[in-house]
């Protein structure tokens, strides 16, 4: 059921990426809804596609972007890999260390993004570098708060016994 529902959603995050949120600009800011559901897909659900998933995910994404073509499926694997190798040893009950694991996939992200981004566009040093923080900053709030959503509705789940 859960390998059903990530994958429903991820499609459903992948087209509301791109025909709404690619919309969406402030300060040269786009939010990313991918990468909450990459970090709430590893803490949450206990299956094994994550990375496949998120590797084609990622190759849909960069279709959108043909001159950094490669760059969302790159940032998608080494995020799935950071969390893989980080989730067992964190207790992911504390808050803090969620928000942590959140920042830290974030900046990871816009790393790799602003990276090929640089290079691409040629933009200038202090201006890259306030586009990497302003982005990492607002795309960690909206993170926690897609992250809180689903953490909500998945503490709704109904269980039914087997009568």
């Amino acid at each position: 059921m859960n390998f059903i529902l990530l994958t429903l959603l991820s499609i459903f995050g992948l087209f509301y990426q791109v025909l709404t949120l690619n919309e969406i600009v402030l300060l040269s800011y786009i939010p990313n809804i991918l990468v909450p559901l990459l970090i709430f897909s590893h803490f949450y659900l206990n299956i094994n596609y994550h990375t496949t998933l998120f590797f084609l995910l990622g190759l849909s994404l960069d279709s959108s972007n043909p001159l950094l073509f490669g760059t969302f499926t790159l940032s998608f694997m080494v995020i799935s890999y950071l969390v893989t190798v980080i989730r067992d040893h964190l207790d992911l009950h504390i808050f803090a260390n969620k928000l942590v694991l959140i920042s830290l996939c974030n900046a990871v992200f816009y790393t790799i993004y602003f990276f090929f981004a640089a290079i691409t566009y040629r933009q200038t040093f202090i201006s890259l570098i306030l586009d990497f923080i302003i982005s990492t900053i607002l795309n960690t709030i909206f993170s926690i708060i897609i992250i809180g959503i689903l953490d909500f509705i998945k503490m709704l789940r109904i269980d039914y016994s087997d009568e």
